[in-house]
């Protein structure tokens, strides 16, 4: 049966994978947010994050191409299988990503003896030969498919994630979805059971909102008005940085004492769920403080 809502619009697409690679527009996002921002010292460092995670997507596009795999879907959520070929994948991800830093930060240092990116290559070192192994590897995968963070070093998190993100990006690119299945569970992705970074809002969808997936970046719907944990609707108020001008907001609920940031992209061209929420971290602080969480995850601020 088709979603026809009242209102004026048309339908209500229920799971929407990603059509293509999201890391050219990320780059555009970052690259406004360094010249708004020139004290976030963080954020070159990311702009070269996501241009090696688009250079392990157009690896991993190429490879699916050529040898016409290897991407295992299921026909019910989550519809990205792990398999031994997902492990394959990582580490194709992964291997592209460390060339990359490499090569961006070896001709950064440019001989100078003290450069902090000298500890970010010993890092990547480490890294590199971790991915040799396929038990290591295969470790470090089911425990960041699961999120156990704390058994992996601080140091790796922001590399091996972002593997982890283009890897299960790359996979729902893949997906044709009907679009009219009807989704029962919503608290976690279909495409992948990762948690959403944000809700998000956009014109192409006539405003109404999805929840965004942190890792492969699908979109599923949940109504607005309603807590996206507990699904309550009796204490839910916005909060907002005073003054501040950004798209994004928080959505807290007084009922499970949670919040998700909403990512409001039907007024502005340039904003990404990911970027915007490292840039209202005042915002998650005061409400840490206040004692409400959050079940988001950043794969960029871990």
């Amino acid at each position: 049966m088709t979603n026809i809502p009242v209102g004026g619009i048309k339908e209500i697409i229920q799971i929407l994978p990603p059509k293509g690679s999201h890391y050219p527009y990320r780059q555009k996002v970052l690259q406004e947010a360094i010249k708004n921002h020139p004290d976030m010292a963080a954020l070159p460092f990311l702009l070269h994050i996501v241009m090696a995670q688009e250079d392990a997507f157009q690896q991993l596009a190429s490879l699916n191409s050529t040898e016409k795999k290897k991407i295992t879907l299921q026909e019910t959520p989550p519809f990205i299988a792990i398999t031994n070929e997902t492990l394959t994948q990582f580490q194709v991800a992964l291997k592209t990503i460390c060339q990359k830093l490499k090569s961006i930060f070896t001709q950064e240092i440019d001989g100078t003896a003290d450069h902090p990116y000298h500890n970010i290559l010993s890092i990547i070192a480490t890294i590199e030969e971790k991915s040799q192994d396929q038990i290591t590897l295969k470790t470090l995968l089911q425990r960041l498919l699961t999120l156990e963070l704390d058994n992996i070093a601080a140091e790796e998190r922001i590399f091996l994630l972002s593997a982890l993100q283009v890897t299960l990006h790359h996979a729902a690119t893949q997906l044709e979805i009907d679009k009219n299945y009807q989704l029962r569970e919503r608290d976690l992705c279909p495409c992948c059971k990762m948690p959403a970074i944000s809700s998000v809002l956009d014109n192409s969808e006539d405003g109404l909102r999805y929840l965004y997936c942190s890792f492969c970046e699908t979109k599923w719907h949940v109504v607005r008005g309603q807590c996206t944990e507990c699904m309550s609707n009796k204490s839910l108020y916005q909060q907002r940085i005073e003054g501040d001008k950004s798209p994004i907001y928080a959505e807290v609920c007084d009922e499970c004492q949670t919040y998700l940031k909403v990512t409001d992209r039907t007024k502005t061209l340039l904003a990404d769920p990911f970027i915007e929420d490292l840039l209202t971290l005042p915002l998650s602080i005061r409400l840490t403080e206040e004692n409400y969480q959050t079940f988001g995850v950043n794969p960029y601020l871990l």
